[in-house]
């Protein structure tokens, strides 16, 4: 019964519209669709990149797949599925025209739809194990950053291939040992260069976007390429990938947009949005304008982030537990400005990664239009347990509050929808975190350590 149901998600009708079609594709989560007539008679079949090809000639999506449709397709019939050679030969050609495919379909002998076939080759004539992920494409724009250079790597060690677009403006380093890797692409250049854009989305599955001008002090000091990076081309890039039936679109928002909370109650998805900076403030209206574009086929997910913390490829000492254990070990001193009672969720660099790709993975249905918080319950922390924690790991440093507080956000977040949704729960602790970053300084890792490549902004 499964296996019927199976094959039945991936069959369409001669009469439905590409973009049917395509939602067809998306939602089963295979590669292609096999279009029937009117008698269930196989004409043939599309392929999701064939769908791209064909808008990007100009076709309308609201016009028949019957104008796009491969009517010589690889399959295997019913005179031949006993001829197990004949079967593998059938195999091996699909798999050197579309190498992601996982089954190959069996028609009956009245060439009807009759059974999906898994793939299989024997080891003697060289083993194709396929990945559950299909060997996807995925565009990270901002991959060769703080989050997106560790988000690169876990997606290629699980089985997707990898496209990044960066500016790389702090360097290549980051991303330098996956140039070399089959499945890695990069695209350097500006996401707000349309022509780039362009280039970037092209033979790509899904898209998620890391790329923002981030935090508070960055956006204060660049406002206007603020509203233009974290708005304006956020959301062409979004309305490029509809226009091209790239429908799996994943946003990384902040936390902070909810900016100061009132009382004391946990701040859910539904939280009324009270953003205190340009940052969080670009932020929301980015979200707005992502999720307006979606439609029964574009399917944005909006993932709230908390503050990240963490050892990364691209590392950072402008987030606020790797500033103080960074100031801990070289300077012996962690500051706390004002009495640190704020309350911020954090969350480890890599456990972000695992959240981002297990939207990539989730079935369509149960991100489509969703926002989650990206959190653990557990690391709510108030700024001066934060300050405390990093004093347990560097004993001899001194911990100062001082002056007041200017940084007016303070919310305590609910993480329990991405926890039931996604089965997501934050495993790297707090403490082992400080700890490596601080074995890091003291094994000299950073020859540099007040190298602007290690800030988002500024430093004085």
């Amino acid at each position: 019964m499964a296996k019927e149901k199976m094959l039945k998600s991936v069959v369409a009708s001669e009469n439905d519209s590409i973009k049917k079609v395509m939602q067809i594709i998306d939602h089963s989560g295979f590669r292609v669709a096999y279009v029937v007539d009117d008698k269930n008679k196989l004409i043939g079949v599309v392929s999701d990149s064939e769908i791209r090809k064909a808008i990007i000639r100009g076709n309308d999506i609201n016009k028949s797949v019957r104008e796009i449709v491969n009517a010589d397709p690889i399959v295997v019939r019913a005179k031949e599925v006993n001829n197990n050679a004949t079967a593998k030969k059938k195999m091996k050609q699909l798999l050197e025209k579309m190498p992601d495919s996982r089954y190959i379909l069996l028609l009956d002998d009245k060439d009807r739809p009759h059974k999906l076939l898994p793939i299989v080759i024997g080891q003697k004539s060289g083993s194709i194990r396929q990945s559950q992920n299909g060997g996807k494409r995925v565009l990270i724009v901002g991959g060769a950053g703080y989050l997106g250079s560790i988000l690169s790597r876990k997606l290629l060690s699980n089985g997707f291939k990898v496209k990044v677009l960066d500016v790389l403006m702090y360097g290549r380093e980051p991303i330098e040992e996956m140039l070399a890797h089959d499945a890695f692409e990069l695209v350097e250049g500006d996401m707000r260069n349309i022509s780039t854009l362009v280039k970037a989305i092209e033979r790509v599955d899904q898209v998620v976007n890391l790329a923002a001008i981030v935090g508070d002090p960055a956006c204060t000091l660049k406002p206007a390429d603020t509203i233009e990076t974290n708005f304006l081309a956020n959301r062409a890039l979004a309305e490029a990938c509809k226009y091209n039936q790239i429908n799996r679109f994943v946003y990384a928002s902040t936390c902070s947009v909810y900016g100061m909370m009132e009382g004391d109650e946990k701040l859910t998805e539904e939280s009324s949005l009270n953003p205190v900076s340009l940052y969080a403030r670009s932020k929301v209206q980015a979200e707005e304008g992502i999720l307006s574009l979606e439609d029964e086929n574009f399917s944005p997910t909006i993932l709230r982030m908390s503050t990240l913390y963490g050892y990364s490829p691209r590392m950072r000492f402008d987030l606020v537990v790797n500033t103080m254990t960074k100031n801990a070990v070289i300077d012996k001193k962690i500051f706390v400005h004002g009495g640190g009672k704020q309350w911020r969720p954090l969350l480890n660099v890599e456990d972000a990664a695992e959240a981002y790709m297990r939207v990539l993975q989730e079935p369509l249905k149960n991100v489509k239009g969703q926002t989650f918080n990206v959190g653990s319950e557990e690391q709510n922390y108030q700024i001066l347990d934060i300050a405390k924690a990093v004093k347990e790991s560097v004993p001899n440093a001194k911990l100062i509050v001082e002056g007041e507080e200017k940084d007016l956000r303070n919310y305590f977040v609910s993480f329990s929808k991405i926890e039931k949704t996604l089965e997501f729960k934050a495993v790297k602790q707090l403490k082992d975190s400080i700890f490596r970053i601080k074995k890091a300084i003291e094994d000299n890792r950073f020859s540099n350590i007040n190298d602007p490549k290690y800030y988002n902004v500024e430093i004085g």
